[in-house]
């Protein structure tokens, strides 16, 4: 299905081997998608479509819950068994009583656990939710080394780029001013290269690297010569 915002979104079943496959795709995120694997409540694979790489989706799908709980196969929200907080739309009938002595704000804050043990439903404590995030977060980061070697092509390429038009326009124009001007540019280049094309953080050393060395150039040719 496709959401109003124009996110769309796709489960697959596999009803022998009770294997559900969620995938999201993120409008905001310029069409970046997003899946899952989940088999009886637990979930199997995470990883991000787009790059093929195993990425934390929890955040990425947990939004979308009430759609994929709205799903009419019950053998398929079984099988997805609370993961992500997706349940099966089951709403046990209440009195009139306890409507009233319950408002919508406190079911909101405090959500009943009565038929936890039906779905087989396990809530986290704040302090094992803290925990979660802060471990998903390090798995999406990696090791120092897995970083450094992810990204370490990339910025030699921006590096020897910026290092051979630098020498280039040094060498056309032989005004120190004009290659200041230019290292300028190509550190902003730099950094959005990072941030818009590679989707990564922007290495704020080696722009600020080109960003200096165009300001020394700069100076001395603007005050010099």
């Amino acid at each position: 299905m496709e959401t109003p915002l124009g996110d769309v979104l796709e489960a697959e079943f596999n009803f022998h081997e009770r294997l559900v496959r969620l995938s999201v795709e993120i409008k905001e995120e310029k069409g970046r998608m997003y899946g899952a694997t989940v088999k009886n409540g637990t979930v199997q694979t995470e990883k991000d479509i787009t790059s093929g790489r195993a990425y934390p989706v929890f955040r990425k799908i947990w939004p979308f819950r009430e759609y994929f709980s709205s799903l009419p196969d019950k053998d398929m929200l079984v099988s997805i068994g609370g993961a992500y907080e997706i349940y099966p739309p089951f709403q046990p009938e209440v009195s009139e009583k306890s409507r009233t002595s319950r408002g919508p704000l406190e079911s909101a804050l405090f959500p009943s656990t009565r038929y936890d043990s039906i779905f087989g439903i396990i809530r986290e404590t704040r302090f094992q939710r803290w925990r979660r995030e802060r471990r998903e977060a390090r798995e999406a980061r990696g090791s120092l080394w897995t970083r450094f070697k992810r990204r370490v092509w990339g910025d030699l390429q921006d590096v020897c780029l910026g290092v051979g038009f630098g020498c280039l326009v040094y060498y056309v124009y032989y005004d120190y001013v004009v290659l200041g001007l230019s290292l300028a540019v190509l550190g902003m280049i730099a950094g959005l290269l990072d941030f818009l094309v590679r989707k990564r953080s922007v290495l704020m050393t080696k722009v600020l690297s080109f960003l200096s060395f165009g300001s020394y150039f700069f100076y001395n040719g603007y005050v010099y010569f």
